[in-house]
């Protein structure tokens, strides 16, 4: 005697609304994976220019008695390490390793009316010049540009000082170490210490706090 298979033409009520559970839940994780390995990648970038520039300004200084590009902004001490022309050279190659993708400090590109020297929304790094090679080695040099005078970053992404969302800034300090600091209170530690970054005082003896541009 032959058994009868009945064949099913599609799923169960309880079949589809499992599914749809599942489809939802990775929907909702989706965003959130992505935006982390998006972040992780552009970190990784910008750690990659910061250790650039921080070399530059080691070279200029090996080259000054030790002492650092002086300037009232980061912009104007950095375009000490670019080439004085396309037909010279320079400390540091072009304007690439200043630029972090997603930082208001520089929503521009560096396709500019001048190919080397740095410009306005141009230069997403705070700098400490008046720095020596001599300084204590935890000093940091340069960093994430913050949102205001007083240092703090900010948790909005559009914000200058949000991109990282106030968790974390990129920093090089005097012993040539480029890494992703956690933010205490969305602000830079200095020397290991309490004291958050105050650029209207004396933060760091000898170093005068230059915003990005």
């Amino acid at each position: 005697m032959k058994r009868l298979v009945q064949k099913r033409d599609g799923f169960t009520l309880i079949e589809l609304l499992v599914v749809i559970t599942i489809i939802g839940i990775l929907a909702t994780l989706a965003p959130s994976a992505i935006n982390g390995v998006l972040t992780n990648a552009n970190q990784a970038k910008a750690l990659n220019g910061a250790r650039n520039v921080a070399m530059a300004l080691k070279l200029y200084a090996s080259d000054h008695d030790g002492a650092f590009p002086k300037g009232k902004t980061g912009i104007e001490a950095f375009n000490t390490l670019l080439p004085a022309d396309e037909g010279s050279s320079g400390y540091i190659k072009d304007k690439k390793s200043f630029l972090v993708k997603g930082s208001a400090w520089t929503p521009t590109t560096t396709e500019t009316s001048d190919p080397i020297k740095l410009a306005e929304k141009e230069n997403n790094w705070a700098y400490f010049a008046g720095l020596t090679s001599e300084g204590s080695e935890n000093w940091p040099l340069i960093f994430d540009g913050p949102n205001s005078d007083d240092g703090t970053y900010s948790t909005k992404k559009t914000e200058k000082g949000g991109v990282w969302e106030g968790k974390s800034a990129i920093v090089v300090r005097l012993n040539g170490s480029a890494t992703k600091e956690t933010l205490t209170d969305k602000k830079l530690k200095t020397d290991g210490q309490d004291n958050a970054l105050k650029p209207s005082e004396k933060w760091i003896v000898g170093g005068t706090y230059a915003a990005p541009y």
